[in-house]
């Protein structure tokens, strides 16, 4: 049989964008798919469905032909900007992550590559650049996306400890192509910005990366990563005023100078956000959580994956024009 790629979460950004690079290098991919989402993946991938959640729907996916050699990327996560909490997050960020790894660890899987998210990784004061850490604390993160990925990335460190070789990849703020559901929150916010429908940015800024460069990192990681060790995947930071310019200035539109005081945009985020769900959007990007985001330091060094996987991020305007749908 040889080589085997297990790929969760492949119907995703990221997933989607890693499982096209696996088939143009001709490698067998089989990915995990929620029940009747199987069409969402490309000819050529074994789908398999099941529910991260759910232990027992997972065996089918982890059922190796006999003489293959298997590697996990788990990338399947529910990402939120959303005020309410939800247990679903819980369920499949953390305790999904945690039956994932404990069936790999049964499967026999050799190599494993979980993708978290810099979210996970407490906060620095400007400008100091944050870097990795070899522990995590749901506790010392802001947002419930945040704790749900700090506590997953602790209980992967656990199973790493207990002789997984796995490695951790943290990605940024995920922008670029392959956002084929049109469920990122960013790349649908970038296209927002193109149209005119955001004609003024909110004060503050983030590191955003390219999902091409994510997909070439988490294969680098599954080469040369160390097990238990972690290493951030992020871009190039931008301010959201920069971010709407670019934006504009790839589809022929002038330069916008307004720019809302955080203060004022943390104000109204909760209405905002009530606002955009009656209207029918369930996913509203306009909410507290992305204004308080938008305003922490959001400056991160990919020094270690550069050092030691090679990795190289592209220019952010390549990641943006990419981005935008109508180009």
């Amino acid at each position: 049989m040889g080589k085997l790629y297990l790929v969760t979460g492949a119907t995703g950004h990221v997933g989607s964008v890693l499982t096209e690079a696996l088939l143009a290098r001709g490698e067998h991919v089989r990915a995990l798919v929620l029940p009747g989402s199987a069409g969402g993946v490309p000819t050529g991938v074994e789908a398999i469905e099941g529910d991260v959640s759910d232990e027992a729907s997972l065996e089918p996916f982890f059922d190796l032909p006999a003489g293959s050699e298997a590697t996990l990327i788990h990338c399947a996560a529910l990402i939120t900007l959303a005020s309410k909490e939800s247990p679903r997050v819980w369920d499949v960020n953390v305790a999904g992550t945690d039956n994932v790894m404990r069936q790999a660890a049964r499967a026999g899987v050799v190599r494993v590559v979980y993708v978290s998210s810099v979210h996970a990784i407490p906060e620095r004061p400007a400008p100091q650049l944050i870097s990795e850490v070899d522990s995590f604390d749901a506790g010392s993160v802001h947002g419930q996306y945040a704790k749900s990925k700090a506590a997953a990335a602790a209980k992967v460190l656990e199973h790493a400890r207990q002789g997984l070789n796995v490695s951790i990849v943290h990605p940024s703020g995920v922008i670029g192509p392959g956002d084929a559901l049109r469920t990122n929150h960013m790349v649908r916010t970038l296209n927002a910005m193109a149209s005119g429908a955001i004609p003024a940015a909110i004060q503050g800024g983030y590191d955003f990366v390219d999902s091409r460069d994510v997909a070439a990192g988490i294969l680098a990681c599954e080469e040369a990563g160390r097990p238990g060790r972690c290493y951030i995947l992020s871009g190039h930071y931008i301010s959201v005023l920069d971010a709407l310019n670019m934006a504009r200035s790839l589809v022929g539109k002038g330069s916008r100078h307004l720019e809302l005081p955080h203060g004022l945009a943390a104000l109204i985020a909760p209405a905002a956000e009530r606002i955009m769900m009656l209207a029918g959007d369930a996913a509203p990007i306009f909410t507290p959580y992305s204004v308080y985001t938008l305003h922490t330091n959001g400056r991160f060094s990919h020094e270690r994956a550069t050092r030691e996987l090679g990795y190289q991020p592209r220019p952010i305007e390549e990641s943006i024009r990419a981005s935008i749908w109508r180009i």
